[in-house]
């Protein structure tokens, strides 16, 4: 990466450099907002706009950039709000309250699964059913990793296998149930996903009860919102190749959230 400036040119992806020194690119400008929200970034990522672009901070180049793309000039700031607190600052993860506004956290996740069942729809059924497959089989792939990692940097590679009441590998439920189990004692530094996870027990009682996990568009909106959830709260210190897995699918759960919202 250069110093040629292509900042202003709105058709150009973005790369920047792995750990290792590996580039990654191209992507647009609202991929790379939203792994760094969800805190798969650090602020101090360097990234440049195209091959051979000037060199930025990714808080930088996105607050810089962000009129490219249509954001509103008194929206700029949101570009680089962490949805949980960047990795670089889990003192700020699992606070009691939310925002200084002095709701308690669950209150505030009730009154937003809520609000998603209340809202109207224009999708058919088939096109609720695809979401919820599109988020169960992104949840399939990336758990058992969240789980096999951090059993594996909690009890080492000797003994992580032992800790779990099924063997690896797991199916979506097996991997959903232990991790519900393990979720605070592994990832003890990381936000709480109590809630969440009892919203994938609810879609496994109605797969069982029922033959669907969502019955209804409030009930597949909750799962996407409790699928983006977990995935945000997950450590960022995986693996490169597991991260990538976590950004990609973070990515495709947002979009069927967005989907979910007509």
């Amino acid at each position: 990466m250069s110093a040629n400036n292509n900042n202003n040119n709105p058709e150009l992806g973005y790369y920047y450099r792995t750990e290792s020194g590996q580039e990654k690119g191209p992507f647009d400008y609202a991929s790379m907002q939203s792994w760094f929200s969800a805190g798969y970034f650090k602020s101090d990522l360097k990234v440049c706009k195209g091959r051979g672009g000037k060199v930025r901070n990714i808080g930088q180049m996105l607050v810089q950039d962000a009129h490219l793309y249509g954001v509103p000039s008194h929206m700029v700031q949101n570009v680089i709000a962490p949805k949980y607190g960047l990795a670089e600052n889990p003192s700020t993860i699992g606070n009691d309250f939310v925002g200084g506004s002095g709701m308690r956290e669950g209150s505030a996740k009730e009154q937003r699964y809520a609000s998603y069942a209340n809202q109207p729809t224009s999708l058919s059924v088939e096109n609720v059913t695809e979401c919820v497959t599109r988020v169960i089989e992104t949840l399939t792939e990336i758990l058992p990793l969240v789980l096999e990692g951090g059993l594996r940097a909690e009890f080492g590679d000797e003994m992580w296998a032992d800790m779990t009441s099924t063997p690896p590998p797991w199916s979506f439920e097996q991997s959903a149930r232990e991790l519900k189990s393990h979720w605070n004692s592994i990832f003890s530094s990381m936000p709480r996903r109590n809630k969440e996870f009892e919203v994938l027990m609810d879609c496994l009682y109605r797969k069982r009860k029922e033959g669907m996990y969502c019955l209804q568009v409030g009930e597949a909106r909750a799962l996407a919102e409790a699928a983006m959830q977990i995935i945000e709260g997950c450590p960022k210190d995986f693996p490169e190749a597991v991260n990538a897995k976590l950004a990609r699918g973070w990515a495709a759960v947002e979009e069927v959230r967005e989907v979910l919202k007509r």
